[in-house]
């Protein structure tokens, strides 16, 4: 009887979690047809993206192994996909600035200030630090320091004759990371702003890695003036 009653409990729980999925789905669609209705398509798409993200970032929070997410220290600067922004929250891919003092493989989250290009005319909260070009200068030497290293394995590859399949394609690989590289720091050429009213907390599974593979740190000068923004606008 206690069986029975434990299927049947359980039943009910699988078929009101199909309704809730049902009604779920058929609100999202509605969502997406209203933003077709009034020509919203960028907002729409944007949407489906994040949805689509969203998915997989679910999917994969069982496998996630955070021991093998990397150890961040304040300063680093890190890619990450802050999802699709509801009003004046901050959305989509963006460069961040680690705030943790301390991280180590158990912590899954990281706290975080949004970096945004500056833009011509555009005003912007007053608590907000102008980095200048710092961060395209320390992209920039990053890619030359590749570039240098790429350039010494060809040159020692130049004494072989036959070079191994292998290394023919770690080069590929560091050639086509050196061009991504020129492609991002291409928008960076205008200042890079830290927005302090948009510090955030994050999952470890939204740091985007296909662009920084090694550390980039902004430098202390510009963490004392995010400080004092800070202190400023957060604290007494």
């Amino acid at each position: 009887m206690e069986s029975d009653a434990m299927n049947k409990d359980e039943v009910e729980l699988k078929n009101s979690a199909i309704i809730h999925k049902d009604n779920s789905l058929n609100r999202l669609d509605l969502s997406f047809l209203k933003h077709i209705e009034l020509s919203e398509y960028k907002k729409s798409d944007l949407l489906a993206y994040w949805i689509n993200d969203f998915a997989k970032y679910h999917d994969e929070e069982r496998i996630f192994d955070i021991t093998k997410s990397g150890i961040h220290s304040r300063g680093d600067v890190i890619k990450v996909n802050l999802g699709f922004n509801i009003g004046n929250e901050l959305g989509g891919l963006h460069y961040c600035i680690v705030l943790n003092k301390y991280d180590n493989t158990r912590n899954g989250a990281l706290n975080v200030i949004p970096l945004t290009s500056r833009k011509d005319g555009k005003k912007y909260d007053s608590s907000s630090v102008n980095l200048g070009k710092e961060l395209y200068n320390v992209f920039q030497e990053k890619i030359e320091k590749e570039k240098q290293k790429l350039q010494q394995i060809l040159d020692e590859l130049e004494k072989i004759d036959d070079v191994p399949v292998n290394i023919q394609k770690i080069i590929e690989e560091e050639q086509k990371y050196i061009k991504k590289m020129k492609n991002e720091i291409s928008k960076m050429k205008k200042d890079s702003i830290a927005l302090i009213n948009q510090i955030t907390t994050i999952s470890k599974q939204r740091i985007f890695k296909d662009t920084i593979r090694r550390n980039v740190k902004v430098s202390g000068e510009s963490l004392d003036l995010i400080d004092k923004q800070i202190i400023k606008f957060f604290t007494k």
